[in-house]
């Protein structure tokens, strides 16, 4: 049986040796959900995805996870899928980030991407610790699905594909969706001392993808 799941996955990694403007085409395409998920205290303890893939991509999975041949993906190659991308995307984080200020939240991988097939698409879900839960009362956290190698694409379309889960009222969140132009823009001056014979640096290439990514932003309100 053909692998190509792991194989779209995997050629990230080829992709990624390349400048990320160079091929700013996505080839997968996923309408995520994300879970912000903490406590009564305010604290932020984990994320979960809910990732619907395209049909396109959904269909090539059937095609090639089906070892039955009885046309549907059975409980057992819906397992077998999840966990050829859980360990295809690990090498990108599972292309969840979740930041304070310019620094990383360390995220716990997950054990498990759960796996089923619905109208036609497949969708992930799973869990990733907080190592360290954060108090959002103290510090404002923000959250994201992206891909720096342009090579799959999430497509939020509003606040609403974020929710704050477990979190006390006083919790807020904010989308910030970047502005191309001005993302392009300021991803330029950063290059802007390369001679006409350098490359782009991998950082700087990568770092175009983190500019151009929609992040929600979590806080909640100090106590009395």
């Amino acid at each position: 049986m053909g692998n190509r799941l792991g194989a779209f996955f995997a050629s990230l990694g080829g992709l990624i040796a390349m400048p990320a403007v160079a091929f700013a085409h996505p080839h997968v395409f996923v309408e995520p959900h994300v879970e912000i998920v903490g406590n009564a205290k305010g604290q932020f303890t984990a994320i979960r995805n809910v990732w619907r893939m395209d049909e396109l991509f959904s269909s090539s999975v059937v095609v090639d996870f089906d070892a039955n041949a009885n046309g549907i993906l059975d409980p057992d190659e819906l397992d077998a899928v999840g966990e050829t991308v859980r360990q295809s995307i690990a090498e990108w984080n599972f292309y969840t980030f979740a930041e304070i200020g310019s620094e990383d939240v360390k995220l716990v991988a997950p054990t498990k991407l759960h796996t089923l097939f619905e109208n036609g698409q497949l969708i992930f879900f799973f869990e990733m610790p907080v190592k360290e839960p954060i108090d959002l009362t103290q510090h404002k956290v923000k959250v994201s699905n992206f891909d720096d190698s342009f090579f799959v694409a999430f497509d939020f379309k509003n606040a609403d594909d974020f929710q704050l889960i477990d979190l006390p009222a006083g919790c807020t969140k904010k989308l910030n969706v970047p502005d191309e132009d001005d993302a392009a823009k300021q991803w330029m001056n950063t290059i802007a001392g390369l001679g006409t014979d350098e490359e782009v640096p991998q950082d700087q290439a990568n770092a175009y993808a983190d500019i151009l990514a929609t992040r929600l932003e979590v806080a909640c309100l100090r106590p009395s």
